[in-house]
């Protein structure tokens, strides 16, 4: 029997939802979670449910939905952790995230931008100024490294950007 949710809802069959290990995550064991969710993806390009990118072997997924904290952080890439210039990893992981909680996994950049389309969605004044920061290029802020192999698309609300200076 199938359920069906609210309208709108999209009925994504369970096997097809690949979540984080709930057991290494019950412990709050970071590295363990990255480990197996980084074989859960290799796994899954092995048996060609998702392709790799041309060029890199990595991931490439359609579409990746981002948002941006007020620091500039995306995904759980924080501005001054090492974890942004992971090359060789497709997952990584982080045990003291400025932001709760402080036990995260994440995609890498290079898994990030393989995408064929990011989209990154801003919606608060608070991220005024990493938004202003991106668009001046301060590659100290991870978000400002976001490329994708078609478009990044940046999806930006009037406060976002109320302190990107105007061009004359």
């Amino acid at each position: 029997m199938r359920r069906m949710g609210r309208r709108g809802d999209v009925p994504i069959p369970p096997t097809n939802i690949y979540a984080v290990d709930q057991d290494c995550a019950a412990l709050g064991d970071a590295k363990g979670a990255a480990i197996r969710y980084e074989e859960c993806i290799k796994r899954l390009i092995n048996q060609n449910i998702i392709r790799t990118y041309k060029s890199t072997g990595f991931p490439q997924f359609d579409l990746q939905l981002l948002g941006m904290g007020p620091d500039g952080h995306m995904a759980s890439l924080f501005p001054g952790h090492y974890q942004i210039k992971e090359k060789a990893n497709l997952v990584t992981y982080i045990t003291n995230s400025p932001k709760l909680p402080p036990n995260r996994i994440t995609f890498t950049l290079p898994v990030i931008n393989c995408a064929s389309y990011n989209l990154m969605a801003v919606c608060d004044e608070a991220q005024a100024d990493a938004v202003a920061g991106v668009f001046n290029d301060n590659m100290d802020l991870p978000a400002a490294w976001l490329t994708a192999d078609e478009e990044a698309i940046w999806y930006l609300d009037e406060a976002a950007t109320s302190k990107i200076p105007e061009e004359n």
